[in-house]
């Protein structure tokens, strides 16, 4: 017996050095992503997340996932791209190319898992996605702000979720279940807010939201410029947009996160 205690004990620290060469620790529950192969992506302006392909575990009740986040920044670029590639990442605005090369490494891992996206993205600059419902009476309209992490829970499961920036839309919007979602902007970030320009919180390509006078960490702090163009074509926005699925470890109510996955790099249509 005592000879098999060494090699036990081997067994025991080999399995734990492999739980954190993963990055997850030993006893924090893992959250399933949802995969790219399920997102598909159309031109600059649209896509389709198919969440019916998330795993069965997330209608588990005693299971550690609560929802989807969606982590967003809003790039200045002198470029227009008809359709939105990797390949066409750095000639829409360099930073889109670096902040993309930070994330690649995570997408559909298998080992990169138990990292902490709220601090990978946090720190590039990315805020988190809101949404709100528009109503229209006598030409005036209002936008009421909804809770998104109440619209991407459990229930979304059962849903093909469309993400619609078309110039014909005018709105970005996203649709589910036949509901329809405006996309807006955040107006703070672990505390500290700011004040988004134009103030309706609109992904549209606006004179202010391209006014680097405003991109500051005060106003447009979801914004980042592009340095060397010409002031008389900085004329396009686009915004990149990253799914990540959310839970809670019940031992010690940290929040964990799934690996992410890229939605789209959208063009933001005109105001």
């Amino acid at each position: 017996m005592r000879k098999g205690r060494p090699q036990l004990f081997l067994l025991l620290l080999s399995a734990a050095l492999l739980l954190g060469a993963c990055g997850l620790l030993v006893g924090e529950p893992f959250i399933e992503p949802l995969f790219e192969a399920n997102i598909t992506r159309e031109f600059n302006d649209r896509a389709l997340v198919d969440f019916r392909a998330y795993p069965a575990q997330a209608l588990d009740p005693l299971d550690p996932f609560s929802h989807f986040a969606i982590f967003y920044r809003i790039y200045i670029s002198d470029t227009p791209v008809p359709a939105t590639t990797t390949d066409t990442f750095n000639a829409i605005n360099p930073t889109l190319h670096a902040n993309f090369n930070t994330v690649s490494p995570f997408i559909d891992s298998d080992t990169l898992i138990g990292t902490n996206m709220h601090n990978l993205f946090s720190g590039m600059n990315f805020r988190y996605l809101s949404l709100g419902t528009m109503t229209v009476t006598d030409g005036v309209a209002t936008i009421t702000p909804q809770d998104i992490n109440a619209v991407l829970n459990r229930a979304i499961g059962t849903y093909v979720v469309e993400f619609n920036f078309s110039q014909s839309q005018q709105i970005p919007v996203i649709r589910l279940g036949g509901s329809e979602y405006v996309l807006l902007r955040a107006t703070g970030h672990q505390g500290i807010g700011f004040t988004p320009r134009p103030e309706h919180r609109l992904f549209l390509n606006s004179l202010d939201l391209r006014n680097p006078d405003f991109i500051n960490v005060n106003e447009n702090a979801d914004v980042v410029d592009r340095a060397g163009i010409d002031p008389m074509r900085r004329d396009f926005t686009f915004v990149a947009m990253f799914l990540v699925a959310v839970g809670m470890n019940s031992a010690t109510f940290a929040t964990v996160y799934s690996t992410p996955s890229l939605i789209h790099v959208f063009q933001l249509p005109d105001d």
